[in-house]
C-alpha cells in the first residue's frame, strides 16, 4: 500500500468515506469514526491526549453527542461532545479509518492518508518530505465492550 495515488484516487476516496459517513448518519442511530493523527485535524482546545498521537481517537456520532454537523468534499465540522464540553471538531476524509456501528454490525476500514494538498506545485517541490512510519493493523486493535458493568 505504499504506492502513490494520483489526485483523481484520492477525490475518490474522500468522496468515498463522505458518502459513507453520510449513510451511517442516515441509517445508524449511534455510530463510531476512527480518526488518526493528521496535521489538518481539529478538536478544539482538547486536541490529542496521550496515546491518541500515535494510535488515533475514536469518536461518536449520534444525536445527543452532536450539536452541529457540516459535510464538505474534503473534511467533516461537527460540534462534538467530550464529557460536558462541546468542541469544534474538523476532521479531514484524509484520516477517517474506519467506521463502525454501535453493534458492530457494520465495519468498515479504510485507507487513511496523512497528507496535505497543495493547490501550488512549486510549493511541493520546494518542501521536502518527512517520510512518515507506516501503521499496520497489527497492535493498533481497538476493542470496545459495550456490555454493561458485570458483577465479578
Amino acid at each position: 500500500m505504499s504506492q502513490n495515488l494520483t489526485q483523481e484516487e484520492i477525490t475518490t476516496l474522500r468522496e468515498f468515506k463522505r458518502d459513507l459517513f453520510n449513510l451511517y448518519w442516515e441509517r445508524f442511530g449511534v455510530f463510531y469514526l476512527h480518526v488518526m493523527p493528521h496535521p489538518k485535524l481539529e478538536i478544539g482546545k482538547r486536541g490529542l491526549l496521550n496515546a491518541e498521537k500515535e494510535s488515533g481517537i475514536v469518536l461518536v456520532f449520534g444525536d445527543k453527542a452532536v450539536k452541529v454537523l457540516d459535510s464538505k468534499p474534503d473534511y467533516l465540522f461537527a460540534e462534538l461532545q467530550f464529557g460536558s464540553t462541546w468542541e469544534p471538531t474538523m476532521i479531514p476524509w484524509d484520516a477517517v479509518f474506519r467506521i463502525y456501528d454501535k453493534f458492530q454490525n457494520s465495519a468498515t476500514q479504510l485507507r487513511f492518508l496523512q497528507i496535505e494538498t497543495n493547490t501550488n506545485p512549486e510549493e511541493s517541490l520546494s518542501k521536502p518530505k518527512s517520510q512518515k512510519p507506516e501503521v499496520t493493523g497489527e497492535g493498533n486493535v481497538i476493542r470496545v465492550d459495550f456490555g454493561g458493568k458485570r458483577n465479578e
